[in-house]
C-alpha cells in the first residue's frame, strides 16, 4: 500500500527570520551617509537576534541574519573611522571651525598662489589642509584688488575666484611694520609676501594672516 510522502514541516524559527530582515535593512542603510546611524541599532540587534534563534530547529537564516549584522557593523566602523580620520587631518591642518589660528612663525614655507589656494580648498578642504598645514605660504606676484585697515593694521585684498559679475576676495592681514610700504601701493599692482597663519572664513574661501611683505 503506497503511503502519501511526509508534508514539510514549515519554518516556524520566526526569531531566525526576524534576524535576517533586521540584519539585511542594516546592511542596506549602513552604506548610506547620515541615514547609516541606524545600522549601529539594527546591526547588533540582528546578531543578538541569530545568536538565540540558532538554538532552534532551521537555523539557515538565523546564521544569514548574523552575517549580514556582521557586515553592516564592520561598514559602520569604517565610517567612524573614515569620520575619525577626517577629525584629524582638521585638528593638523590650520582650516579649523574654531577661527583659531596655529602659530606657524618657525614653519618651513611653501610657494601658493591665491586662485590655486582657493582652488585646492574647494575641490576638497580637508586634503588642502592637509597639503598648506603647517607651512608658511609664500605667494609672489598677486595683483591687489583692494586696500583694508589702517597703517597699524593694513590689509591687502586679492582675487580668489572670479565667476561672470561677481569677484571672491582674500584679506591678507600685515603688521605695522609693512603700513608705510602698503599705504605707497596701487590697485592692480602686483605684490610678494608671505603668511604664517590661514583659516576659513564663513561661507566660502579664506583669509590670511601675520603677512610679511617680500624685501
Amino acid at each position: 500500500m503506497a503511503t502519501a510522502p511526509a508534508e514539510s514541516k514549515p519554518d516556524h524559527n520566526s526569531l531566525g527570520k526576524a534576524s535576517f530582515i533586521i540584519g539585511l535593512i542594516g546592511l542596506v542603510l549602513s552604506f548610506i551617509p547620515v541615514v547609516g546611524f541606524v545600522s549601529w541599532l539594527l546591526a547588533p540587534l540582528a546578531i543578538i537576534f541569530g545568536l538565540i534563534a540558532l538554538r532552534r530547529r532551521n537555523r539557515s537564516l538565523a546564521i544569514a541574519g548574523i552575517v549580514t549584522g556582521v557586515i553592516a557593523l564592520f561598514v559602520c566602523f569604517a565610517w567612524a573611522k573614515a569620520a575619525g580620520a577626517a577629525g584629524e587631518a582638521f585638528n593638523r591642518d590650520t582650516f579649523n571651525t574654531t577661527g583659531q589660528t596655529k602659530d606657524n612663525s618657525a614653519a618651513p614655507v611653501m610657494d601658493a598662489t591665491i586662485k590655486g589656494v582657493w582652488r585646492d580648498m574647494e575641490g576638497n578642504k580637508v586634503a588642502a589642509g592637509q597639503t598648506y598645514g603647517g607651512h608658511r605660504l609664500h605667494f609672489t606676484g598677486e595683483r591687489i584688488a583692494d586696500f583694508g585697515g589702517d597703517a597699524a593694521a593694513p590689509t591687502i585684498s586679492f582675487v580668489g575666484k572670479s565667476e561672470e559679475f561677481v569677484e571672491q576676495l582674500v584679506a591678507a592681514s600685515f603688521s605695522a611694520a609693512d603700513g608705510k610700504t602698503i599705504t605707497g601701493l596701487k590697485k592692480g599692482g602686483k605684490v610678494g609676501f608671505t603668511c604664517n597663519n590661514i583659516s576659513e572664513t564663513i561661507g566660502e574661501g579664506y583669509s590670511l594672516a601675520g603677512c610679511v611683505l617680500d624685501k
